[in-house]
């Protein structure tokens, strides 16, 4: 199962056409799925501008979530978020809340991350191993 990061919802809103392909192979290969804590991020935005606007963004969003399994943010996740940071931190380097998605990701199995942030995910990858698929 691969995980999709925040990074492909926000271009299935503002660029369909950067992650045309990669849907196209996910939706062959099966068993995607998100966070809850991705679907946050997400949404957020499309609370903050006009109605019309804001409500086209939420049902791109939601119904592309829906046809996701949306993995939960547990305490276990927590640790191991705070755990990815804290060790990257002792070598000066941050991530930020991608901890999150990747300790959820780690915890639930997840085989590869999906994002087009390949820095803080490289970074995650050279620490604990989740592979990292970019498009």
């Amino acid at each position: 199962m691969k995980c999709l990061d925040t990074t492909y919802f926000v271009d299935l809103v503002r660029r369909p056409s950067a992650i045309r392909d990669i849907t196209m192979r996910l939706d062959e290969e099966g068993g995607c799925a998100t966070t809850v804590f991705n679907v946050y991020e997400a949404l957020l935005a499309s609370y903050a501008m006009n109605e019309a606007k804001g409500e086209n963004i939420r049902d791109k969003i939601s119904k592309a979530a829906n046809r996701l399994e949306v993995l939960e943010f547990r305490y276990a996740d927590a640790l191991k978020a705070a755990e990815i940071n804290g060790a990257l931190l002792k070598k000066k380097k941050t991530v930020g809340a991608d901890a999150i998605t990747a300790a959820i990701a780690i915890n639930n199995g997840c085989e590869a991350v999906v994002t087009r942030n390949k820095r803080h995910f490289g970074e995650i990858k050279d620490l604990t191993g989740l592979e990292v698929e970019t498009y």
